[in-house]
């Protein structure tokens, strides 16, 4: 099991790189962290899943970081988006293949074969240098963190979210003592 934080780096590192985004990678985080009611229940395997899929839904573009080479970068960004899900979550993450086809919704089947056009491309791309962009790839992901805005924004909504409740139950408790006064009124009016 993984606290709130560990879900936030690891989404935040799978859709930076799966996007080519890391700004994009934040709206990753947003729907697909904080659309689980409880995060105690989400094991890595469910979440690779969640980022996949909401991970499609942005365009993936090319990684532009000094910190990885022009050449893997664009080799990574020259995948389709299930050549480049098949061959990060395989490749620099390690994940065993029936999660890797888990997390990308479909069959074990289709994975390989989204797997060994990956591999060609990547091969093709960066003749031998294929196996080193993996571990390339693993320690540009690892020097990501999810950025602070995100943690600020995220407490100022906690904020907001607790200012109306307390608002809400303010105006029910005014509402309440206003009908009990009416109440007491009514009833000391009929009385003789």
């Amino acid at each position: 099991m993984l606290n709130r934080h560990a879900c936030e780096r690891r989404v935040y590192r799978l859709a930076s790189l799966l996007t080519g985004n890391p700004h994009a990678a934040i709206g990753v985080i947003e729907s697909a962290i904080d659309a689980q009611p409880d995060l105690r229940r989400p094991d890595s395997a469910h979440l690779d899943r969640l980022t996949v899929l909401r991970s499609r839904e942005i365009r993936p573009g090319r990684i532009d970081d000094a910190a990885l080479s022009r050449a893997v970068a664009a080799a990574l960004a020259a995948l389709s988006a299930q050549q480049r899900e098949a061959w990060v979550l395989r490749h620099v993450y390690r994940t065993p293949f029936r999660e890797t086809a888990r997390a990308m919704d479909c069959s074990i089947t289709a994975t390989h074969r989204h797997l060994k056009r990956a591999e060609e491309s990547m091969n093709a791309t960066l003749a031998d240098d294929a196996t080193q962009a993996g571990r390339d790839l693993l320690r540009y992901s690892l020097s990501l963190d999810v950025p602070p805005f995100y943690h600020r924004r995220r407490e100022r909504r906690a904020r907001l979210r607790q200012l109306v409740l307390l608002a809400a139950t303010l105006l029910a408790l005014g509402a309440f003592l206003a009908a009990a006064r009416l109440l007491k009124d009514l009833i000391a009016a009929d009385l003789p």
